[in-house]
């Protein structure tokens, strides 16, 4: 495993007051509600037929206490993306007031460098964690090379090289940096019953589509 990436939610501090900024999606759901028309297609999130979304989406709403729930009474209000880029830059431009599933390794730093324009948060019911996963294939010309290369990812240097990338290490004792926590720092900083890991697992055709229908019934 390369990093474990938190996702976060990020918002616009200019779009809105400090009494509104979110602290998760249920709190993100409670204001959308309070003022429907304001903020009907002012929430960005992670589309789940992305491969992306649909961990962080799924994971979420398997884990998260009430998940299904919040996010259910949320995707009402939101437009699907399918980059944590284009949610960022949306949110830039006051296009979105926020987006949700949003990855930290990129939310975190451009916020820390907006100049106060963005804020980001964790989620308080629970935060997911997306793994980055390595494999050598079947067909690979050099695998011995390969094993090399991924006995250096998980070294303490390669895990600080990720680091400097903007990644979330996953090994334990590398130094996170600019808001990126390392996995065993997020299970640290919130606790480890809300932290969520992704798994990394094969997700059957038909129980990819029966997720993206409820997932969709529910945006109506």
């Amino acid at each position: 495993m390369l990093s474990t990436d938190p996702n976060v939610v990020l918002y616009n501090r200019k779009t809105l007051a400090a009494s509104q900024h979110p602290k998760g999606l249920r709190s993100m759901a409670d204001l959308c509600e309070a003022h429907p028309s304001r903020y009907r297609g002012k929430i960005g999130i992670y589309d789940t037929t992305n491969p992306f979304g649909y961990s962080s989406n799924s994971t979420y709403t398997t884990d998260a206490p009430g998940g299904w729930s919040h996010l259910r009474r949320l995707l009402p209000f939101c437009r699907p993306e399918n980059s944590s880029g284009s949610l960022t830059e949306k949110v830039i431009s006051g296009e979105y007031d926020a987006a949700v599933h949003v990855g930290g390794t990129v939310a975190i730093p451009i916020a820390e460098r907006s100049g106060g324009l963005l804020g980001w948060t964790f989620y308080e019911e629970g935060t997911v964690a997306v793994p980055r996963a390595l494999s050598i294939v079947e067909t690979a010309p050099h695998p011995n090379a390969a094993r090399l290369f991924l006995d250096y990812v998980l070294s303490a240097a390669g895990q600080q090289d990720a680091v400097s990338g903007g990644l979330g290490p996953y090994r334990p004792g590398t130094e996170g940096a600019g808001g990126i926590e390392p996995y065993q720092g997020l299970i640290r900083r919130l606790g480890k019953n809300r932290v969520f890991l992704a798994p990394y697992k094969g997700v059957a055709d038909n129980a990819h589509a029966a997720y993206v229908r409820r997932w969709n019934s529910a945006r109506k």
